[in-house]
């Protein structure tokens, strides 16, 4: 069965048993959609102790992305973010801009 975008998008970012390459290239992608639920599964990577770098800074740079284009970023959703994270979002945010 073959999942939507960006539900199929969400679900291999947040399978930490799929391969990384694949979550990063999902964290990536996502940047092409909006929604609270599209946020809400790049700050769950971004804001976890244990992600894997590479995956992180993607999800990171993809949060930043979609919250320029989509109007503003609340300072409790930055604050929920890793140090490392919230410094790649606020960089795509002001790059975005």
């Amino acid at each position: 069965m073959v999942m939507p975008q960006p539900a199929g998008l969400m679900s291999v970012l947040l399978d930490r048993t799929a391969r990384i390459d694949e979550r990063d290239d999902a964290a990536m992608d996502l940047e092409a959609y909006s929604g609270e639920h599209v946020v809400k599964a790049l700050v769950e990577v971004a804001g976890s102790p244990v992600e894997d770098e590479l995956v992180l800074a993607s999800a990171a740079e993809s949060l930043g992305r979609i919250l320029a284009r989509d109007g503003g970023c609340p300072e409790d959703l930055l604050a929920s973010l890793r140090p490392d994270a919230r410094r790649i979002t606020e960089e795509a945010l002001r790059a975005s801009r």
